[in-house]
């Protein structure tokens, strides 16, 4: 699926990338097929459909991460947003906070393993 049709099956969250974009400033570049914005303002980092914005300081381990969610939103379409993106939200705030940190605890979720496999990332 390629084009306008993957637009709109990824619509929703397409519209929130374009809306948080306008929020973080910052340099675009593209990794893969994604438009990723480096921000000042971005403390860790978020994917929207074909839109990933992470904290200016980043490492590629973190872009590639991303883009494993961009991926997850290609296979889920509108579901993404219920499947992975309100979970990641939830474990996001959650940890450390109510769940004890550990080395690499925090990929340790379903939403996060699943993005780490799927963008390549070894830990």
């Amino acid at each position: 699926m390629k084009g306008i049709l993957l637009y709109i099956w990824c619509l929703p969250q397409n519209l929130l990338g374009l809306a948080l974009r306008l929020i973080y400033k910052g340099n675009d570049s593209i990794y893969e097929d994604a438009i990723v914005r480096r921000s000042t303002k971005m403390l860790g980092g978020i994917s929207l459909g074909k839109y990933i914005i992470i904290s200016q300081w980043a490492k590629k381990a973190t872009v590639m991460h991303e883009y494993g969610h961009c991926r997850q939103s290609r296979y889920l379409g509108w579901f993404y947003l219920l499947v992975i993106g309100i979970p990641s939200l939830v474990w996001a705030g959650l940890y450390g906070w109510i769940v004890k940190p550990s080395v690499n605890g925090y990929y340790r979720f379903f939403t996060e393993k699943w993005a780490d496999k799927l963008g390549n990332v070894k830990r």
